[in-house]
């Protein structure tokens, strides 16, 4: 059976930034209230590659920073470093309200960027794409005079609640950061952070009792940043 590709979410995330000897002392704890992600490989694990937009004047990196209440992320996803033109992927535009997380994605094949990058636009005109997504996707894109700013790829070990499938964890490791130099890759790779951890929170509702008392136990803090503040604090992304 042909595994569900969400393309709207809403909910609540909270980010941990833990050292990876902890992470990998958690997971054997989580795994008694969660299974893996039936997305993983063999290795328990899935790559990610995030391609983020942002204006000459970074306008996403500073209302992050500034901590506006309502933002939007603008990126593309991949779930390989060096895709090929059949391979999906995922336009998306990332919102926060509030506390709210708000996302929307479109599926749109990887043969699609090369035309993405010569003219946003003329993705509007093929009508096997999501036209209602990429009517928005394309005017914060070309409103905000919008380029690819980075590239972070990581790799993520995801898990699900056994009973309850809209609570994730998810712990990324290591992360790595680079200028976009053409549509399909970026230059030298710089590492960061290599013997942490983001352990990601995504749930509605309430947070269970049992993954209280484990944050509770370790005395873990939420942080306010994303990767792509991470990336730019680096010195990787310039105007």
């Amino acid at each position: 059976m042909t595994k569900k590709v969400h393309l709207q979410f809403r909910r609540f995330e909270f980010k941990y930034f833990i050292e990876k000897e902890i992470a990998d002392y958690l997971i054997p704890r989580l795994l008694m209230y969660m299974d893996y992600d039936p997305y993983v490989g063999e290795n328990e694990s899935y790559e990610c590659h995030s391609l983020y937009m942002d204006s000459p004047s970074l306008k996403c990196y500073h209302e992050k920073i500034d901590g506006f209440l309502n933002r939007k992320k603008v990126r593309i996803r991949s779930y390989k470093k060096n895709y090929s033109p059949n391979d999906p992927l995922f336009f998306e535009l990332k919102r926060k309200s509030g506390e709210i997380i708000l996302k929307d994605r479109a599926i749109i094949p990887g043969k699609y960027m090369k035309e993405f990058y010569e003219n946003p636009f003329s993705l509007l005109n093929n009508k096997d794409l999501d036209q209602k997504f990429l009517n928005e996707f394309i005017y914060e894109y070309t409103n905000y005079l919008m380029k690819p700013k980075l590239f972070v790829s990581y790799s993520r070990k995801p898990f699900v609640a056994k009973t309850n499938k809209s609570f994730r964890v998810t712990f990324d490791y290591n992360l790595e950061f680079a200028t976009p130099d053409s549509e399909n890759s970026g230059s030298e790779y710089k590492k960061m952070h290599e013997n942490f951890s983001i352990m990601e929170v995504k749930f509605n509702g309430q947070l269970p009792q049992w993954f209280h008392e484990i944050i509770n136990a370790h005395q873990m803090r939420k942080v306010e940043s994303c990767k792509y503040c991470f990336g730019t604090d680096l010195g990787i992304v310039t105007k």
